[in-house]
């Protein structure tokens, strides 16, 4: 029922006060509402990252990378929602990038030698990550460049020492352990003596000019080593040479510890190295310290974190070796053990 002042207002027709007020309060209602879920969803806008990948090439291996990366970042998003709600991924070979390609990227990811280099020479240095890098200094990859040490650099190389062990724990305790190098590519005399040290060790290195003599250094090196442990240089081991070097050290009954999976299917007894998945997984616990923080974080070059170990046990059996489990041979190494 109406009181007889509102029943005068309505019938004198002054409804519009009373209308007015109404739908003001309406309005603010209706734009406090949009106005929080606008903020919610900026809020939102704001925690999700967009990541650029951008590959050397065209190769196998570097699109195996980037699948594990896009899996292990929907990992690190589920399981840290308060830094991201989603991570935008795009990868693509530099030919093929567009203007202003790094005004719209969080952070950048680079797979190669020829893509770190590429940000390079366009000057992109903050929130970048590069991966596979080769150690060994060529003039391809001039990993010596300062660009490379001064920014998060995971190098393609395993650590010497991890390599070491590998022979020793291959061979069941193998000390005499040699190595080709070639000439401008010999590892530092102080990190040599340091593993002989620790590892309790003999590293003999035959120092090799060019192709031609490496058939003699060979012969000659194998003489006095248990086995013999291949570096990932070019110069040393290519498709050309593999496999004299296999043939030779089979004949001589002196296993091969290698540095790919490729090299172990060859005929190396085994091999340590990191897999598109270790390789990826390093690469997202480095973004991820990219990602949780406004400022530029530079940590310099480091080595593969994860890495996995294959053998071949047809080799292994014919030189007369027992090899253990893969998975056995990862964690001695991981856990520094050697016989």
């Amino acid at each position: 029922m109406f009181t007889d002042g509102k029943l005068t207002a309505l019938r004198t027709g002054n409804t519009l006060p009373v209308l007015g007020r109404f739908c003001r309060v309406l309005l603010l209602l209706f734009l406090a509402q949009h106005f929080i879920a606008g903020y919610a969803y900026s809020r939102e806008v704001e925690k999700k990252q967009n990541v650029l990948i951008i590959k050397s090439g065209n190769a196998t291996v570097y699109d195996k990378v980037i699948s594990a990366i896009e899996r292990y970042f929907i990992l690190y998003y589920e399981s840290h929602p308060d830094i991201c709600t989603k991570v935008d991924t795009t990868s693509s070979i530099p030919t093929n990038l567009k203007p202003e390609w790094s005004k719209h990227s969080d952070l950048i990811i680079t797979l190669g030698s020829k893509a770190a280099k590429f940000t390079r020479n366009h000057g992109v240095t903050n929130k970048t990550v590069h991966a596979m890098i080769p150690m060994l200094p060529d003039k391809k990859s001039n990993i010596r460049d300062r660009h490379f040490q001064e920014t998060d650099t995971i190098y393609l190389n395993q650590p010497l020492e991890r390599s070491l062990r590998l022979a020793k724990l291959s061979t069941g305790g193998g000390k005499r352990i040699g190595i080709l190098v070639h000439k401008n590519n010999r590892p530092a005399e102080s990190i040599l003596r340091k593993s002989e040290n620790k590892l309790g060790i003999t590293i003999t290195l035959a120092e090799v000019v060019n192709s031609k003599e490496l058939g003699s250094k060979l012969g000659k090196l194998l003489e006095s080593s248990d086995v013999l442990l291949a570096l990932p240089d070019a110069n040393i081991h290519n498709r050309k040479t593999i496999s004299n070097i296999l043939t030779s050290t089979y004949r001589k009954q002196v296993p091969v510890v290698g540095f790919s999976a490729a090299y172990v299917k060859a005929g190396a007894i085994s091999a340590v190295h990191s897999t598109p998945d270790d390789i990826a997984r390093h690469i997202v616990d480095v973004s991820a310290s990219h990602l949780s923080t406004k400022t530029n974080l530079i940590k310099g070059p480091k080595y593969p974190k994860y890495f996995s170990v294959s053998v071949n046990r047809k080799v292994a059996r014919s030189l007369g070796i027992k090899l253990p489990s893969e998975t056995h041979l990862r964690d001695q190494i991981s856990a520094g053990k050697t016989p």
